[in-house]
């Protein structure tokens, strides 16, 4: 039993019993139209039977009365055509005759019988009405040159005797009303061949619609799937096939999914190989460059402070350009210092001296430091901090190093003033740091690749700043996110989890 049903819900056994369901539906209306087209058609010849019936009944019914008619003209003074006018003769009725034994008109309806002295030809029955074909004279048509039926009734009479009532009945009027109903009958035959048609064709139609529905929305899971192939073909990886069934289609759409988690995991896998590669050889390069890069950096430092302090000019103004010179070598030996940080911090694994601090203060310091700098590009400084605890457990001066990069990168993007807001809250067992800046913005595409290494929109620096920053991040089990709009600004969210409350 569990197969049979298993088998009903194949795409295949669902067709066939689709298809067998429309046809028997189709076969079953056709039968049942068939049905009501035969019982119209009968009901049509019945109430044509009894139209000619009644028509044969109405004749015979004439017939009666005619011979009623010539049955009480009988030893009358007076003859048939002067006594009955042409209103009072039965509707089928062509002539009344009355003729004696012998086959001699004694009255008629006809005037012209009696004056011309015509004789019937008298048949050898008597007592009964007979029916006999054609012209009831001998050697003459009848009066108006057509042949009738004509039908002989004998009487006999005890003062009168032997007589014969020939009645002459309209034949064709008869077989006029006869026809009109068969032609009525044809007509009605007709009329429901045409609507049996009609309706025939719309059944068709309908089912063909029912046909066209069915193939569609049998084929639109398998144009789906065709359409996901296509957008896998394009290295589509980020979605899934929705096509729920229990059929094979069901489970094509399945497997094109399992297909597609393969690809994207293959896909994750290679990325994280490549940045192993990568990592592998920023390792390397960092060790040659912490030996051949920084030590030469000290050596100026050093020159630099003793240049300051053995040969600084005696004039003040001159000391002044001298010491500002200075300075800023100085300050640009620092930075190419914090470019092989990131290039040593970034290679190597994380050594986290954890302890608990508060946040907010890391801020303020950060804050402080980059104040100068902001002063000299008219960037507007807002801090928004709650007075709950922000106390995380963390390595204080790598997080400090991330805040002040992330900072540093904002008031870069603002070279023509602006407003930079930071801010510190906690919530739900996380303390989180806000920085938001109204500068440049970061355009969509380059939104997902700013923490990738080697990355940058700037002209100096190795792309590692952020990239390191996020590291960092992860290292203490925290989340950075970025949200950025070109022309209104960037914030940088980074979330760590809170330190636990002492009791």
């Amino acid at each position: 039993m569990p197969e049979a049903v298993q088998f009903l819900k194949t795409f295949r056994a669902r067709l066939v019993l689709l298809l067998a369901a429309c046809l028997a539906l189709t076969i079953g209306v056709v039968l049942a139209l068939d049905y009501w087209a035969q019982r119209r058609i009968n009901e049509e010849i019945e109430k044509q039977r009894q139209s000619v019936e009644g028509v044969i009944n109405n004749g015979f019914g004439d017939l009666m009365q005619a011979v009623s008619i010539a049955t009480a003209s009988l030893g009358s003074d007076k003859y048939l055509y002067e006594t009955i006018s042409p209103d009072e003769m039965p509707k089928t009725v062509e002539a009344i005759i009355v003729a004696n034994s012998s086959g001699k008109i004694t009255d008629s309806s006809v005037e012209k019988f009696i004056d011309d002295g015509k004789t019937i030809t008298v048949p050898d029955q008597s007592q009964k009405i007979y029916v006999l074909s054609g012209d009831p004279f001998v050697g003459a048509v009848n009066n108006q040159g057509y042949a009738e039926k004509t039908y002989y009734y004998s009487t006999d009479t005890a003062n009168l005797g032997l007589h014969w009532i020939v009645i002459v009945m309209k034949q064709d009027a008869i077989i006029s009303q006869i026809s009109a109903e068969t032609n009525k009958l044809a007509n009605s035959n007709q009329e429901l061949s045409n609507i049996r048609q009609w309706l025939t064709t719309i059944l068709l139609l309908f089912a063909l619609a029912i046909a066209v529905v069915i193939g569609w929305q049998f084929t639109r899971p398998i144009q789906e799937l065709a359409s996901a192939a296509r957008r896998v073909a394009d290295s589509q990886l980020d979605f899934r096939v929705n096509v729920f069934r229990n059929d094979e289609v069901g489970q094509l759409a399945e497997t094109f999914n399992e297909m597609i988690d393969g690809l994207k995991h293959k896909r994750e896998l290679e990325e994280k190989l490549n940045q192993a590669e990568r990592a592998a050889v920023i390792g390397r390069l960092t060790q040659s460059v912490a030996h051949e890069i920084r030590n030469p950096l000290n050596v100026i430092n050093l020159s630099i402070d003793l240049v300051r302090n053995k040969f600084a000019p005696a004039d003040d103004q001159q000391r002044g350009q001298f010491t500002r010179l200075l300075s800023s070598i100085k300050d640009e030996i620092v930075r190419l210092n914090r470019m092989v940080s990131d290039l040593l911090n970034y290679g190597r694994p994380a050594n986290l001296a954890v302890h608990t601090f508060d946040m907010r203060s890391l801020v303020d310091e950060t804050i402080a430091l980059i104040r100068p700098q902001a002063d000299d590009q008219s960037v507007e400084i807002q801090l928004d901090e709650d007075n709950l605890p922000a106390e995380v457990n963390g390595d204080r001066e790598k997080l400090k190093s991330c805040l002040s990069n992330i900072a540093i990168n904002a008031l870069q993007a603002m070279p023509s003033g602006g407003s930079l807001m930071a801010s510190v809250h906690k919530m739900n067992g996380h303390v989180e740091v806000k920085i938001a800046d109204t500068g440049t913005g970061i355009s969509e595409e380059n939104l997902n690749k700013i923490f990738e290494p080697y990355f940058s929109t700037k002209q100096t620096g190795f792309g590692l700043g952020l990239a390191v920053t996020k590291k960092i991040i992860e290292e203490h089990q925290g989340t950075i996110d970025v949200q950025s709009e070109i022309g209104l600004g960037t914030t940088f969210s980074v979330k760590l989890e809170a330190a636990k409350d002492k009791d």
